[in-house]
């Protein structure tokens, strides 16, 4: 959705103006000479209201000030507090009242109301969902991080790097409620086993407190990188050489202050630190009056220099009394200097060196955008064609990107002095970015964060998912990175080989990506080559393998690769196929190689299990669902109640479309041969992965499958054998049925429960979620399980199925099936399921799965030669 579009109208939360204890915005400050002339708006639409009506009728106004040259827009940016909204329409965006509307007007300024945002900010009846909708308050963010490193005690520390003001004035911070401060914590992510020095890639949120959104951005995104570090190859590599840093929260105290009015009305709109000792700011804040420092303008590089901050202590853009004067400044200055050298001379026209290390992410509400240095200046900064770049592609949606604008902070909001990402690109040449999330709001609704709406297609964590991980696969040397071209849709074909057979590894390298503005990357040139490593990148002393164009040449800025992967000399076990391609031009003396994608290969012993994995070759029809709520590396397949694990015997390489269809028969009853299930019931019974009913000889394929039983199913085919472990779900006790299979699924993440507390579900002493491994499984739930349990990760491509919209939860995982022609749906013109103008089917992903389904699913994913297709 283009930028201009989405926010044709204003932020909801402009809603909370109207309740006089919660609301923060700051009064005009007026005066000075005539800048403009006042303008009509434009023409109304049947049945809206002027603004001179708006202007009676609502307490609280939106105000689009316009402004006719950037030294007017900054001034007036700073004399009026502007609101952080870019300005690249013309206007700025204040708020006020009916007298500030009219003392704007009388100076000559062009003025027009923003009706709708107006009238929402005169009703609060309309925002409700905040922290009591699911945002963390600050001691929950906090034992988030305990759990993260008692689950990844190897691959996560936390550490604590200050204190904020209201903890080192103890009893001087009482407004909402009394606050004592908190330590300043930020979770340190690596492979510890794994020695360095390791590129540093840091992302902090919460540094303005009411934009509660980038917390929770952060911490998913400290939960993607744990919780997939065992099935997903890119969380692999990048934890293991690099040292992450998140910070959810920058400002606890202020945090503090937001959360304290979530408890059955709207969180308190505040956005500075705790400090309340500086000039007659009232306690509690009331409009134009509000108490704190911006940590943002009050780094100590540009400190107060060019009118991008104000030296007014009540004011929402106060720069505090010196450069670094907070607590919270001074902690996290401190710690950023310790882990970047300084590599940029002491002129602002130095330049960094092409080969500097490190990137930095500063994460904002409420407009998307992605920001870049400098903010203190028009100029360009000294690296700007790199930093440039590196923007464009993380707003880029074909480079997986958010699809937000991009630019420098003056260029695309107003100027900015003493602001963080001027700080660590300035004084130490780091790669700095600060990425304005979407959301319409700076208190979305918390559905928002993982869902579609609030002005986002996708939901506000998925949009960013790949600007983050861009940032951190570059972070070793992102600006010689950034001219080099991507590595795309990397995959091992079988991703599960017996030692000594080959793996055909494929993949797609590509310099062709545009910005969201249309432009192409600065860097556009054709592929040179392309190579992988194993196990051992070349930092490390990895050694190159090449690969191939698959069309013979490398001439195209996209080209398809491929290479054979040898296992004779691989030892047993898990691998990490490392992938990156260069450009065909060098820049000054080094290649121009892009940042590494990566896939996972699984080497067996000669000889052994063979039914692992695989990605499938085969066709098939609509597939059902598995049935549990399960993270992004969850795996499933399909299930009966009295499977029992039996290795498999067979002699086919699973993924292998040439390989012998299974020999032996099955008798159930109720499957015949040449009945619809058969091969694919076939298929997994006579590897002994399912069983029928023994009471009566049937297999039951039309009945639901469980949870329980898909869990067992799962765990056989991909050949899980190892102990169970300690209980993991209340309704899961030692020694029941399903108990190993569910427990070694759960240990690898690839399935979570319900937590504990709903009714008929009492949490227990150690508060156990449930599994509920009677409930059946739907067909969106299967898609997903067996598509990361596959290894599929390429990205979704164009919806397929009427049912299952770009952004809706199961999405990526019915596509990646489906355009393998593992499942497909069910043609439109069924009551219920109109035709569109594309004649898409329907995928019905909330249906039941059945067994017979489940069956086909799982075979045409981990055994495509039990296909009948392939059998012919």
């Amino acid at each position: 959705m283009n930028k201009q579009k989405r926010h044709s109208r204003f932020p909801v939360v402009w809603r909370l103006a109207m309740v006089a204890f919660m609301a923060f915005i700051p009064v005009l400050a007026v005066g000075g000479s005539a800048v403009g002339t006042a303008q009509a708006s434009a023409p109304m639409p049947a049945g809206a209201i002027s603004d001179a009506q708006a202007v009676e009728q609502y307490s609280t106004l939106v105000m689009r000030v316009y402004f006719t040259s950037r030294a007017q827009r900054d001034q007036l940016a700073a004399e009026f507090s502007a609101e952080e909204i870019p300005t690249t329409k013309g206007y700025l965006t204040i708020f006020g009242d009916s007298s500030q509307y009219k003392t704007l007007v009388q100076r000559g300024l062009r003025v027009e109301i923003d009706v709708e945002g107006s009238q929402e900010l005169s009703d609060p009846q309309l925002f409700r969902d905040t922290f009591y909708g699911g945002y963390k308050t600050v001691e929950e963010i906090y034992a988030f991080l305990d759990q993260k490193v008692a689950q990844y005690p190897t691959l996560a520390e936390k550490q604590d790097i200050g204190d904020t003001w209201c903890k080192t004035h103890p009893g001087q911070c009482t407004y909402p409620t009394p606050n004592n401060g908190y330590d300043l914590f930020v979770l340190r992510i690596t492979n510890q086993n794994i020695p360095g020095p390791k590129p540093v890639f840091w992302a902090d949120g919460g540094i303005h407190s009411r934009e509660i959104a980038t917390p929770e951005v952060a911490m998913r995104y400290i939960s993607w990188l744990l919780d997939n570090y065992d099935t997903n190859a890119d969380a692999r590599w990048m934890v293991d050489y690099n040292d992450i840093y998140i910070m959810p929260t920058y400002n606890p105290d202020g945090h503090h202050i937001v959360e304290a009015g979530g408890g059955g009305g709207s969180p308190y709109m505040y956005r500075k630190n705790g400090n309340n000792s500086a000039g007659n700011c009232s306690i509690p804040p009331t409009s134009g009056n509000h108490f704190g420092i911006d940590d943002n303008r009050n780094f100590p590089f540009k400190w107060g220099c060019c009118g991008g901050s104000t030296n007014l202590p009540c004011d929402q853009t106060y720069r505090g009394v010196s450069p670094g004067s907070e607590d919270e400044t001074q902690a996290v200055t401190t710690k950023l200097r310790s882990l970047y050298p300084d590599q940029r001379g002491p002129n602002d026209t130095d330049p960094a060196p092409i080969t500097t290390t490190g990137v930095y992410q500063n994460i904002h509400t409420v407009v998307p955008v992605n920001l870049y240095s400098w903010g203190w200046t028009y100029t360009d900064m000294p690296n700007f064609n790199e930093t440039d770049n590196i923007a464009k592609h993380i707003s880029s949606p074909q480079a997986q990107g958010n699809g937000y604008d991009y630019g420098s902070i003056p260029n695309m909001l107003y100027v900015v002095d003493g602001g963080s990402i001027d700080f660590t690109y300035g004084e130490m040449g780091v790669a700095s970015f600060s990425t304005e999330l979407s959301g319409n709001s700076f208190l979305p609704s918390f559905t928002c964060i993982d869902n579609p709406g609030c002005g986002s297609t996708q939901g506000i964590w998925p949009e960013n998912k790949g600007m983050l991980t861009y940032l951190t696969k570059i972070a070793r040397t992102p600006y010689l990175t950034s001219h080099g071209p991507d590595a795309n849709t990397i995959a091992s074909t079988p991703m599960t080989v017996t030692q000594g057979t080959p793996s055909q590894l494929t993949g797609s390298i590509n310099f062709a990506w545009n910005g969201s503005d249309g432009a192409p990357n600065r860097f556009l040139q054709n592929v040179g080559a392309a190579e992988y490593y194993i196990d051992t990148p070349p930092w490390a002393g990895g050694t190159p393998i090449a690969m191939t164009a698959t069309d013979g040449n490398f001439n195209s800025p996209t080209e398809a690769v491929q290479a054979a992967v040898s296992t004779g000399s691989l030892s047993v076990g898990r691998h990490i196929l490392m992938v990156r391609g260069r450009g065909v031009n060098d820049f000054s003396v080094y290649q121009t190689w892009g940042p590494f994608s990566a896939t996972f290969l699984d080497v067996t012993p000669s000889g052994g299990p063979t039914n692992t994995p695989l990605p499938a070759t085969s066709t098939a029809t609509a597939a059902p669902a598995t049935g549990t709520p399960v993270p992004p590396t969850s795996t499933s397949v399909s299930a009966t109640d009295t499977a029992t694990a039996v290795p498999a015997t067979s002699t086919a390489v699973p993924g292998s479309p040439t390989a012998t269809p299974t020999a032996c028969t099955i008798s159930f009853t109720d499957v015949p041969e040449g009945s619809t299930f058969y091969p694919f019931i076939q298929c997994l019974a006579c590897r002994g992965i399912v069983n029928g009913y023994p009471d009566d000889n049937t297999f039951r394929p039309g009945n639901n499958v469980t949870r329980g039983q898909l869990a067992k199913i799962v765990s056989n085919s991909a050949g899980f054998t190892d102990p169970a472990g300690a209980q993991m779900f209340e309704d899961v006790l030692p020694g029941s049925t399903f108990y190993d299979f569910i427990q070694r699924l759960a240990m690898r993440n690839y399935i979570t429960g319900y937590p504990c507390g709903s009714p008929g579900e009492p949490c227990g002493s150690g508060n156990l979620p449930y599994f509920r491994p009677g409930a059946s499984a739907t067909r969106g739930q299967i898609a997903k399980i067996v598509s990361n349990a596959a290894g599929f990760v390429e990205p979704a491509g164009t919806q397929l199925f009427e049912d299952v919209a770009p952004g809706s939860t199961f999405y990526d995982f019915i596509q990646r099936l489906a355009t393998r022609n593992v499942i497909t749906g069910y043609p439109c013109g069924s009551p219920g399921e109109p035709c569109g103008s594309g004649n898409l089917p329907y995928f019905r992903p909330n249906s039941n799965a059945t067994r017979g389904q489940t069956s086909k699913i799982v075979s045409n994913t981990f055994f495509p030669a039990c296909s009948p297709a392939a059998s012919k």
